[in-house]
């Protein structure tokens, strides 16, 4: 029941209103009257469990103690009155015990503000020889802002007191719940590191509703502080303030060495509770700098990497661009001196040509084949079958050309002429011809010479058939019709002339004919017969390959038809042909769009049409390819002899076949086109190899120096960390494990146990 009057008056104060009553009074509420500062007075009713004489002496402390801001301050102790009474602070705050079943818990950071100040309060009383023994979150008054004061000293003890005191059940130290056992300042330790882990959970430790009622059926106090003592000795430590957020590893640490259950493990005073509080604040104060310590230069690292990377890309990039227009400026270069290069190859088969043609026992040969009537009767009736192709059957007048004398002599003759030219020496730059043949004046022919006479079969012997309709006889840019073209209507050549290219159907291979007429007579308008030598292409020393390199020369048919951009010549093909490969009448062509761009000089990434074969692999991939147009030289010889008369031809016998051009046979000027293109293409994967190979080295470098860079950070924190390390190690030799002194401490302030 609230009482209503107060048991006594207290001079100089009016009492106003009831606080509440505990074990050994009443706690009344009352004002100063000189100050009108709001009091609280508690009044000792009961004399009989009191020690007047030892509380007289712990109130006294109390007022010593006073000066403390964190503990509750003594104003005024009426102690020879009746009922005694001692006046203090009014604290509106209500008490922690309040708060907490209010809230339940309290942040992580204001626990430990509140654990702190209790704590600096706690060692204030300790330092003036006083135990608290009964400190829990009731006894402990909240003040302006939450600010905790230490308060109810009923159960407090001296130091060198030997009287036992009781606190309260899951706040008390197990060693504590016996009767008689001594104060201990470690009992004040383990119920700061209770109310602390009240704070952060919300449960004192060890509080569960099995172990209260294990309590409660304990009988007698003495077994109850038995089965106390008993149980939290034997259970696992408390771990849910290691779960709770914001308790980092020290502050978890701090708690738990509070509440250990050996009291030679716990802190011996509460001086090392602060000590181990101020060095968790100097640790989280160097976190931030140690975190940009190492996030900083891991920060300007990735930066340098990001700038470092983007510059090495760019650089690359511009690199590319740079060396993609110097290789293909000297690709141009390149295909502009293998198209001179090839102009001056087919000049030399122009000279071999026009030379072989006018050998004068050729020529005396010729004209006596000619002359026979039994050849000329032959050759009229296959030029009255008026169309080529009905003289490339069996025909009658064709077998009887095959069987008379003089036309196998004149085969002869041819064939010792060719063998001059078909196995050349190697190291030899004679020229290698495929075939060597005669036609009359309508185109039919008249003797040949094979390189490989003995395969040919009978029936696979051009003479006797009309070929009026190819190219090399009528000198036109493309060959006619082989079905609707009128012998005795053909015109023949009148000047040394280069065919379109034609593909072999023997051999597969691509071919191109010289062909040149023959006069007998400077009065003659038309040329008496047409003197005609076949070259394989891959036979022009430009384009004789060997395998497969990063830059080739290939040749290319220009003709504006659907033959455009077919390639004649490729290294590929040498490597089939010297392996005895016959490439069939497959054709390889540059697609029409792609041709097109190369014209117009547009920089591409050319892929070879031929790396699509099963052979072609190692064609594969993006090139940088040229093309330039082959150009012939005007035949300014047949020119002259046509403008002023000379001796006739057959006088004269021609010179060795040349095996070096003159320097400027082939000009600028007086050239005329052919159907020819040489493509030459670099393979882009070697231009850009030095650039890929300075990116790999710059590269390496920048992870070195990454490597480097981490290394030094780490090394430095590692020396930051060992430089802190002394004063937390000085700190934990300053503490005497086995006694509960701290060194450092004068004798005034240190806290033994008896």
């Amino acid at each position: 029941m609230e009482a209503t009057t107060p048991p006594a008056d207290v001079p100089g104060y009016r009492l106003t209103q009831f606080l509440g009553a505990g074990a050994f009074g009443q706690v009344w509420v009352g004002r100063d009257l000189n100050t009108g500062r709001d009091v609280a007075v508690k009044f000792y009713l009961h004399r009989g469990g009191v020690n007047w004489s030892l509380l007289s002496r712990e109130v006294k402390n109390l007022v010593q103690m006073s000066a403390d801001r964190y503990v509750v301050q003594v104003l005024e102790v009426g102690w020879e009155v009746d009922p005694p009474f001692y006046v203090m602070e009014l604290v509106h705050g209500g008490s922690l015990e309040d708060l907490l079943k209010v809230r339940q818990r309290l942040p992580t950071d204001q626990a430990v503000e509140m654990f702190r100040k209790m704590s600096i309060g706690l060692d204030h009383c300790h330092s003036k020889g006083v135990l608290h023994c009964d400190l829990k979150p009731a006894n402990i008054l909240l003040g302006d802002e939450d600010e905790p004061r230490l308060a109810d000293f009923g159960q407090s003890r001296l130091s060198n007191d030997q009287t036992p005191a009781l606190g309260t059940l899951f706040y008390m130290a197990p060693e504590q719940a016996d009767l008689t056992s001594s104060p201990d300042v470690r009992w004040d330790v383990y119920a700061l590191g209770a109310i602390l882990y009240r704070m952060l959970t919300g449960n004192a430790p060890y509080r569960e509703s099995s172990f209260v009622q294990q309590l409660d059926t304990a009988g007698s106090l003495k077994k109850r502080l038995q089965r106390y003592r008993e149980s939290i000795v034997s259970s696992a430590p408390p771990k849910a303030h290691l779960e709770c957020p914001g308790v980092d590893r020290a502050l978890a640490r701090i708690v738990s060495k509070c509440l250990n259950t050996t009291p030679e493990h716990r802190y011996s005073n509460v001086q090392q509770i602060l000590q181990d509080l101020t060095r968790r604040d100097a640790t989280r104060a160097k976190r931030p700098l140690m975190l940009l310590g190492i996030v900083g230069p891991l920060l300007v690292l990735l930066a340098t990497c990001f700038f470092g990377a983007r510059s090495i890309i760019e650089a690359r990039k511009s690199t590319l661009i740079a060396l993609r227009t110097e290789a293909k400026g000297s690709n141009e270069l390149a295909a502009t001196f293998a198209a001179k290069t090839l102009e001056n190859e087919i000049d030399r088969y122009f000279q071999v040509t026009k030379n072989e043609a006018h050998r004068s026992e050729f020529i005396e040969q010729l004209k006596t084949t000619l002359e026979t009537d039994q050849v000329v009767t032959a050759l009229l009736q296959i030029a009255d079958l008026e169309t080529p192709l009905k003289t490339h059957g069996s025909t009658l007048a064709r077998a009887k050309l095959l069987e008379l004398e003089q036309q196998k002599k004149l085969n002869t003759a041819l064939q010792n002429q060719l063998a001059r030219y078909t196995n050349p020496d190697t190291n030899s730059r004679k020229p290698r011809l495929a075939s060597m043949f005669v036609t009359d004046n309508r185109g039919t022919i008249i003797g040949i010479a094979y390189e490989n006479t003995d395969e040919i079969k009978p029936e696979e012997n051009s003479v006797g058939k009309n070929f009026s309709y190819r190219t090399y006889f009528h000198g036109g840019p493309v060959d006619k019709s082989k079905r609707t073209t009128s012998i005795l209507e053909s015109s023949p050549i009148a000047s040394t002339h280069l065919s379109a290219a034609f593909q072999s159907t023997a051999t597969g291979l691509w071919k191109v004919a010289i062909s040149t007429p023959i006069y007998f007579s400077d009065k003659d308008s038309q040329p008496d017969a047409i003197f005609v030598t076949t070259v394989n292409l891959g036979d022009f020393e430009l384009l004789q390959n060997e395998g497969s390199s990063d830059q080739v020369a290939v040749l290319l048919e220009s003709r504006e038809d659907r033959a455009e951009g077919t390639i004649l010549q490729h290294p590929l093909m040498d490597t089939r042909r010297n392996a005895g490969i016959k490439s069939g009448d497959q054709k390889y062509q540059i697609p029409p769009m792609l041709m097109q761009r190369l014209l117009t000089g547009s920089d591409v990434d050319y892929e070879d049409p031929l790396a699509t074969a099963e052979d072609g692999s190692s064609y594969e991939g993006p090139w940088i390819a040229a093309v330039h147009s082959v150009k012939l030289p005007l035949d300014e010889d047949e020119e002259e002899n046509k403008s002023s008369p000379s001796t006739p031809s057959i006088a004269r016998d021609p010179p060795p076949p040349p095996t070096e051009l003159p320097e400027g046979a082939v000009s600028e000027t007086d050239e005329q086109a052919t159907d020819l293109l040489v493509l030459v293409q670099y393979r882009l994967k070697k231009v850009n190899a030095p650039v890929f190979e300075m990116q790999s080295a710059l590269l390496r470098e920048g992870v070195a120096a990454i490597i480097s860079i981490l290394v030094v950070t780490l090394t430095l924190w590692f020396f930051v960390q060992r430089v802190g390390r002394p004063y937390r190690e000085t700190d934990e030799k300053l503490e005497d494990p086995k006694s509960n002194k701290t060194i450092s401490e004068p004798p005034a302030k240190t806290i033994s146990s008896r």
